[in-house]
């Protein structure tokens, strides 16, 4: 080798001191090889004899090569070999260049001649991607680490090599998990300043993900929260614990346009460019407040309407009752048919309009959910329904019900499967029917279907049906509008769905399905 001096053993003994220390001739033997000599380095006493370091570089989980002035690799390790797919010494004497892409040697040597002339220990393509080439022509990413030593011949440099390869296609799929989520998320280091984020939560928040990046986290928040918000991190960061921040209170976060936002926010831990951050997963809840607050409106407002109607109608109606009770007992049996006739209607209209309110009430309470979870036999639950409410001579019920009994709450599922029998009989238009009542477990859920032949829904009226007060014709008698209402609400409130399929078949008929959940379901506010 060039840089090796003269003498016939000189190349052998030149590589024999990978350590950087003088071993005389009587100890020259290949690296890696155990030597059996007297210890007569120049510096015995300064620490462990060459051959235990020699072996030590060969044994190295880490891959090692020394290189000269020249550039020629001087030595390599076993790990270096293994990576690179040479045999066993087989670099030894190749430039460096060799293990180098062909598009990066000739640049390269300009770069190590330059460190020759400033030698000193640093990491190589700081801030790069650095690509070496294997025996087999196939390029991987490395990490390279340079340390100058001196030998006995001229300085060397020592060069550690790590594959990246594994490391680098984690950081691949973790950043591509990472744009690629429909939640808006953050990664932040310990000073607090974004490290990474993606395009969900740079929309959420009015800015673009390069903005936010080295962007420090607490101008994201109103002005309110910031004194306190780095104390509140460090304390996290201590415990480290994946859990939800600012449990309890409402937060926003600050739009570009100044606004402010409700937001949610779960925080985690991560390791994430050799060392511990926090991911931060930004959910906007904007919609979902609103429609928190439109429904707690609504519920409210019903509510006290129903409860008003209930005291400010029943008892004026109770007293109108009463008066036409006593004008029947004054005209007695020989008022005129007429008048009898008369006062009749009004018994009836007082009727309707003590069930309508009884009605009302009943869809005010059915907007919270039961939470009392018993076990349903459906076949048993139909056949009690059919026995406390027989359908009329002339109609007939079939039913198809063996699923397996499940759990759930039985008042507002008996109700609604009784609502849509007593419907299906009401709107039929002919003196005699036929009835069914089907299930079958659908996932998650009992299907639930009740069939009948009559006249079927027109489809112009088969999301109004559902609504309050709707009936299927202007004409309709005794009929309130709330039956079908009052069963969407029940099976929506306790995590179902209902649907009107008609006709059914030859242009007459109506099914109505729902879906009931045959587990006990448990909302966030029980």
């Amino acid at each position: 080798m060039a840089a090796a001096g003269k003498g016939e053993n000189n190349d052998d003994a030149y590589r024999e001191d990978v350590a950087g220390r003088t071993v005389t001739s009587k100890c020259r033997a290949p690296l890696g090889r155990r030597v059996n000599c007297p210890a007569t380095t120049a510096n015995d006493d300064a620490g462990p004899a060459p051959d235990l370091l020699a072996r030590a570089f060969s044994a190295a989980p880490n891959g090692f090569v020394l290189v000269d002035r020249q550039g020629r690799i001087v030595a390599a390790n076993a790990e270096v070999h293994r990576m690179f797919g040479y045999a066993s010494d087989a670099l030894t004497g190749l430039t460096l260049e060799t293990l180098l892409p062909g598009a990066l040697r000739e640049s390269h040597v300009g770069l190590r001649t330059g460190f020759f002339e400033h030698p000193e220990p640093r990491s190589m393509g700081a801030g790069r991607v650095l690509y070496a080439l294997r025996a087999d022509g196939h390029e991987f990413p490395v990490e390279i680490g340079l340390n100058p030593l001196a030998g006995p011949h001229g300085p060397l440099v020592l060069a550690s090599v790590v594959d990246v390869s594994e490391r680098l296609d984690l950081e691949s799929a973790f950043r591509g998990l990472f744009n690629a989520s429909p939640y808006g998320m953050l990664i932040v280091d310990d000073d607090g300043n974004i490290a990474l984020a993606n395009q969900v939560v740079a929309d959420v928040l009015g800015h673009t993900p390069a903005a936010l990046q080295e962007r420090p986290l607490h101008t994201l928040l109103p002005e309110r929260y910031r004194p306190g918000h780095a104390a509140l991190m460090a304390g996290y960061r201590k415990i480290g614990e994946a859990r939800m921040m600012g449990r309890g209170r409402d937060l926003t976060a600050l739009h570009a346009d100044g606004t402010e936002l409700p937001v949610e926010i779960g925080l985690s831990l991560v390791r994430w460019q050799r060392r511990m951050m926090t991911l931060a997963v930004v959910s906007d809840i904007s919609v979902r407040k609103r429609l928190e607050l439109e429904l707690r409106q609504a519920n409210e407002n019903l509510q006290e309407f129903s409860y008003v109607a209930s005291h400010d109608l029943r008892s004026p109606l109770r007293g109108i009752a009463d008066l036409v009770e006593w004008i029947q007992g004054d005209l007695g049996e020989e008022a005129p048919l007429e008048v009898t006739r008369n006062l009749g209607r009004i018994t009836q209209r007082i009727q309707r309009m003590e069930r309508l309110i009884d009605d009302l009430l009943s869809y005010a309470r059915a907007g919270r959910a039961a939470t009392e979870h018993t076990r349903i036999d459906l076949d048993a639950l139909v056949r009690g329904i059919l026995e406390i409410q027989p359908v009329p001579a002339g109609f007939s019920v079939a039913t198809d019900l063996a699923v397996p009994a499940f759990l759930a709450t039985r008042t507002p599922l008996e109700t609604a499967l009784r609502n849509l029998l007593s419907n299906a009989v009401k709107h039929h238009d002919l003196p005699s029917g036929r009835l069914s009542v089907a299930a079958c477990i659908d996932d998650s859920f009992c299907r639930i279907s009740v069939t009948d032949d009559g006249p079927g829904v027109p489809a112009a009226a088969r999301e109004r049906i559902f609504k309050l007060f709707q009936t299927l014709t202007a004409s309709e008698r005794g009929g309130s509008g709330i039956g079908l209402a009052l069963t969407k609400r029940l099976v929506e409130v306790h995590g179902g769905r209902i649907e009107v399929i008609s006709p059914v078949r030859e242009g007459r008929g109506a099914c109505f399905r729902f879906w009931w959940p045959r587990f006990p379901r448990r909302t966030s506010d029980e």
